[in-house]
């Protein structure tokens, strides 16, 4: 069955508050998550027939409960970018007709891997293949891949540091972003930032804060009658080329990007040159210089250089995360739903100071693993119909 191009649209999103939120649960933040997003597009509970959230089956199943009616489990439950490709895929083919995506997190987590240890007096379960306990944390992680790229091609860590600074421009015109208040930042601060995994400097990686958001995917012919302008899903892929850290191999270029790219693409019927707007799963530095290499925004190797050259800031050619990205604007995990709350908000014209000057087309990518699942979405104003 072909993608359902333009037959699924997004018309509802809502974020709730971001930031150290330690008066609030996670279930009180899914909550208004869930109620503002049906509110924003004009709908009502009753009206939901499908949930796409983190916890898979047993979250899905706890939304059943609370709705009293026969809910759709839609996916994986991995409410990241790829969600948004899985519900238009579901409300294509007839399985279900309106589809709820969220996520929230607060508090610590708890465990050996988080703030509140549970287990300090023994080894955590890991398999016996497990990198865990040798140090391989996520940032150890994308600080091979930065080293790795500045062998190859002579990336600098001023350019990696460009991403993080002009990132926080645009947050800075975000008043609902969790770094913007606090100004700018220079190339200069972010190399000064304590190193966390060399190359990688503090500022170099994506915050970590509590919030949640939610949106909501409907039938294009119901969303022509609803509250707001209806955003399409022109296009969606997904890829995966490992499953986990352990099955990587010596194929270190490309990523999955170069196939879920031109694959969503040529689903939407667009063009690089037709995007108006990018969102990228920001988790480093280093992501945005290799998704927009993979993506085909510039050749292998001039990511960097792309990156400093003011292509991707306010007011450039490609302006990439204008609401500061998981670098400066928010980051409660699952990130790459929030390039398309971002990329809704600005095909509708809602973005104020940071708005996009007649942006009718976004490209959203999600990031998974260690750069080894891609998912890429193309959004489209009803000016693409």
């Amino acid at each position: 069955m072909p993608f359902p191009s333009r037959q699924v649209a997004i018309v509802g999103v809502y974020l709730t508050e971001q930031g150290n939120l330690p008066d609030r649960s996670s279930g009180s933040l899914w909550i208004e998550a869930f109620t503002g997003a049906l509110a924003d597009a004009g709908l009502e509970p009753k009206d939901v027939d499908g949930v796409s959230c983190s916890g898979g089956q047993e979250r899905a199943g706890w939304w059943s409960q609370q709705l009293d009616s026969t809910i759709v489990n839609v996916g994986s439950g991995s409410p990241g970018a790829v969600a948004v490709a899985e519900a238009a895929a579901y409300i294509g083919s007839g399985l279900c007709n309106t589809v709820v995506i969220m996520h929230a997190q607060a508090g610590k987590r708890i465990g050996p891997s988080g703030q509140a240890k549970a287990v300090t007096t023994r080894a955590p379960r890991v398999s016996e293949w497990s990198t865990d306990p040798w140090g391989m944390i996520m940032a150890t992680w994308y600080a091979q891949i930065a080293q790795r790229h500045m062998y190859e091609f002579g990336t600098t860590s001023e350019q990696l540091a460009e991403v993080a600074s002009t990132f926080r421009k645009h947050a800075t015109l975000n008043p609902k972003s969790v770094m913007g208040k606090r100004g700018e930042i220079t190339v200069q601060d972010v190399l000064n930032s304590r190193v966390v995994a060399s190359p990688l400097h503090l500022l170099d990686c994506c915050i970590d804060n509590d919030g949640g958001y939610a949106i909501v995917l409907t039938t294009a012919e119901r969303a022509r009658n609803l509250k707001k302008k209806p955003v399409y899903i022109l296009g969606g892929a997904t890829a995966l080329w490992a499953a986990s850290y352990e099955e990587l191999n010596d194929n270190y270029y490309p990523s999955p990007a170069t196939v879920t790219g031109p694959k969503a693409l040529a689903q939407a019927g667009v063009k690089h040159d037709d995007l108006d707007v990018l969102g990228i799963y920001d988790c480093f530095t280093i992501t945005v210089v290799r998704m927009l290499e993979d993506l085909g925004f510039c050749r292998k190797g001039e990511g960097g250089p792309f990156a400093a050259s003011g292509a991707i800031a306010p007011g450039g050619s490609l302006p990439v995360n204008t609401n500061g990205g998981g670098l400066s604007c928010v980051h409660p995990g699952m990130y790459g739903m929030f390039t398309l709350v971002e990329a809704v908000r600005q095909l509708r014209g809602e973005c104020g100071e940071r708005q996009v000057k007649g942006a009718e087309v976004a490209l959203c990518h999600g990031n998974g693993g260690m750069l080894s699942s891609q998912i890429t979405n193309i959004l489209g104003s009803e000016a693409t119909l």
